[in-house]
């Protein structure tokens, strides 16, 4: 039992939330600091941002220049498009910090902590799924980012032009000039590449943790007759043989009634949860989806004019994964949380209502009407994040790399 009370349910944030802070992308939360400290991350984080916004705009310069050569736009635009959906989400997570805050404090809340063994056990396998996601996304961002580093300093060894996908307001023909302008632009995207998919991280976390809490409510309402003095035997069998009351009418009713009072409670607060994480990151969601769309079609189009035993066909390969698996986890793990609430009512049944009063049953019937619509998450919504609307994007990417190679 004192593992159970000791869990926090921010363990499977703490990560996220951590990563964001290192970079700037969002402020410390959960941790004591001093007012020193807390403006200097401030000013960490704004020096951060100024430079992430120089950045972004010199790839809008650059597609001002080259927008009459189609080959030249589309190298700019692939990263260009991908750093303005980040900078669309930097946005929903600073301009909403304190709704964030309030996201926090739920998780945190005495409603959404375990009381079993089973919740802390469903917590655990959650925060290490979200870890391992994390980590495996760190991973391939630094790779691809390595890997841009390396092939412009190939191609310069092999004696090929070297066109930056930014403006860079200096000539790159020296080597110092060409080292400066490649370090510079490889460190910025591989800060924002680490924060764009951090970021994503936590968003899909936030909806894995409803789906979570979806999955201890199920077991609460499962276990919602279960006693210590509870046995297995048929309950028909045993009210006509030691002709027991029913459990709500004896001396387990406050308990009872208690039990199906926090489950409705926990109900309403996993709906509003999700209602609000959908309102917080809605805009930025919307931008996800349609410019994916644009970006995996430009990726493909650059991926075909590349040899396929060169190191920037690997690195761009690596690149269209990450894309198409960024999008995968939203529609995944929205299409999970679909798919656990519309169990909520086959808990309620599995309970052992027989051995309830038809008083209790009738309470037991309007929370199941209450739950009969399931959780789904929706972008602006109207689009459902679900597996069906990953397919939908990814044939509208074709359709679009079809009109562009004509």
């Amino acid at each position: 039992m004192a593992d159970v009370t000791s869990y926090s349910t921010f363990e499977g944030f703490r990560p996220h939330f951590n990563a964001l802070a290192r970079v700037g992308y969002f402020k410390i939360v959960l941790k004591p600091l001093s007012p020193t400290k807390r403006s200097l991350h401030n000013a960490y984080r704004f020096i951060c941002g100024a430079f992430i916004l120089i950045y972004n705009l010199q790839h809008v310069i650059r597609v001002i220049q080259v927008r009459r050569s189609v080959n030249l736009l589309v190298d700019t635009l692939f990263i260009l498009l991908t750093t303005l959906n980040s900078l669309g989400k930097q946005a929903a997570f600073n301009l909403r910090s304190r709704r964030i805050d309030n996201l926090i404090t739920i998780i945190n809340g005495p409603i959404f902590a375990p009381s079993t063994a089973y919740h802390v056990q469903v917590l655990k396998e959650n925060t290490l799924m979200m870890s391992r996601l994390l980590t495996l996304y760190h991973v391939a961002i630094f790779s691809c980012a390595g890997m841009w580093t390396v092939f412009p300093v190939v191609n310069r060894l092999l004696g090929t032009e070297i066109q930056f996908t930014g403006y860079i307001p200096f000539e790159t023909a020296s080597t110092t000039a060409f080292s400066l302008a490649l370090t510079y632009m490889s460190i910025l995207i591989t800060i924002q590449a680490y924060g764009n998919v951090t970021m994503d991280c936590t968003i899909v976390a936030f909806f894995a943790q409803a789906k979570i809490q979806i999955q201890m409510l199920r077991y609460n309402l499962e276990q919602l007759v279960v006693f210590d003095d509870t046995t297995n035997e048929n309950t028909l069998s045993k009210r006509s043989i030691l002709h027991t009351s029913y459990k709500d009418e004896g001396q387990d009713k406050s308990e009872i009634q208690n039990r199906l009072k926090k489950c409705v409670l926990h109900y309403d607060q996993i709906l509003r949860f999700t209602k609000e994480v959908e309102s917080i990151f809605g805009e930025a969601m919307v931008i996800q989806f349609f410019v994916m769309a644009w970006v995996i079609c430009m990726t493909m189009y650059k991926i075909v004019g590349l040899s396929i035993v060169s190191a920037e066909f690997v690195s761009m390969a690596m690149y269209l994964g990450c894309m198409l698996a960024q999008l995968f986890i939203y529609c995944y793990f929205g299409t999970q949380l679909k798919v656990e609430s519309e169990s909520v009512n086959q808990s309620i049944y599995c309970c052992d209502w027989l051995r309830l009063s038809p008083r209790f049953r009738r309470q037991l019937l309007v929370m199941m009407q209450c739950c009969d619509r399931p959780l789904a998450p929706r972008t602006a919504y109207v689009i459902p994040m679900s597996l069906d609307t990953y397919i939908s994007v990814l044939r509208a990417s074709y359709t679009l790399f079809t009109f562009l190679n004509r």
